[in-house]
């Protein structure tokens, strides 16, 4: 009986800890440090940790070019007068957790 309850405990714990390992951490990485107007952006997730759905959201003066759902992306460049660098935010997630992060880039 005592065998029963210890390996029950030691089933739960191994489960929550488990559990705990599966959280996201979301990562992105850019081609490049800097671009200029019409350059095409290439970004890539894959350094991303534990995430099984991928959702990019490009800010003003960029356009997406894929579908925004992969571990990569593109984007492409537009003029925006007053400003000299554009965001992009990621949203990572599994059925645990999710992560935003914002990336900028400088724009010359």
């Amino acid at each position: 009986m005592k065998y029963l309850l210890y390996s029950s405990a030691l089933f739960i714990t191994l489960a929550l800890a488990s559990s705990c390992r599966k959280k996201v951490e979301a990562c992105a990485e850019f081609n490049k440090s800097a671009y200029f107007v019409n350059d095409t952006i290439y970004l890539n997730a894959s350094c991303s940790e534990n995430a099984n759905t991928y959702s990019w959201k490009p800010q003003a003066g960029l356009q997406m070019i894929g579908s925004g759902k992969s571990s990569t992306e593109q984007f492409i460049i537009l003029p925006l007068t007053g400003s000299l660098s554009r965001t992009i935010d990621l949203t990572v997630s599994n059925s645990k957790s999710s992560r935003t992060i914002s990336k900028s880039v400088v724009v010359l």
